[in-house]
């Protein structure tokens, strides 16, 4: 028996199984559990879930089937293939991909669920930008 995970978040949707295919498709999540009303999804035997929930189930008290101000992050290899993808399910992209100085490639996109994704991919980060900002670099993830 896997371990349970020590963090989940939990996304409402009246859609499970389409949100569930696109955590499945673009972040290669794997499916842990799911009974239709609610899906866990988990990457390999990582330590958190990612959580589908019907907020029309019984289950789901009045009023907590909303996810305001949530942002859901992952760290991918290609940031620019997955937004690609991600287009192309037709999954809302909230701008281009952009380079950040301290060492990130994102993009944030919307899921169906109406949740937003910020996907990250690391890369170099500047080093000026590391030393203005007090930044030990050996602290900073390398890429690949």
């Amino acid at each position: 028996m896997p371990a349970l995970p020590q963090f989940s978040a939990t996304v409402f949707t009246t859609d499970t199984a389409a949100l569930r295919d696109l955590y499945v498709e673009l972040f290669e999540l794997d499916v842990v559990t799911d009974v239709g009303w609610f899906t866990s999804l988990r990457r390999g035997d990582g330590d958190w879930e990612l959580c589908l929930w019907d907020p029309t189930h019984e289950t789901v008290p009045p009023g907590a089937g909303t996810t305001a101000g949530a942002v859901l992050a992952f760290v991918v290899d290609d940031v620019d293939a997955l937004a690609a993808a991600a287009a192309e399910r037709g999954v809302e992209l909230l701008g281009p991909p952009i380079d950040e100085p301290w060492g990130q490639r994102h993009v944030f996109l919307r899921d169906p669920a109406g949740t937003i994704v910020d996907v990250v991919q690391i890369i170099t980060p500047d080093p000026a930008w590391l030393e203005a900002n007090g930044i030990d670099p050996d602290l900073v993830p390398s890429p690949g």
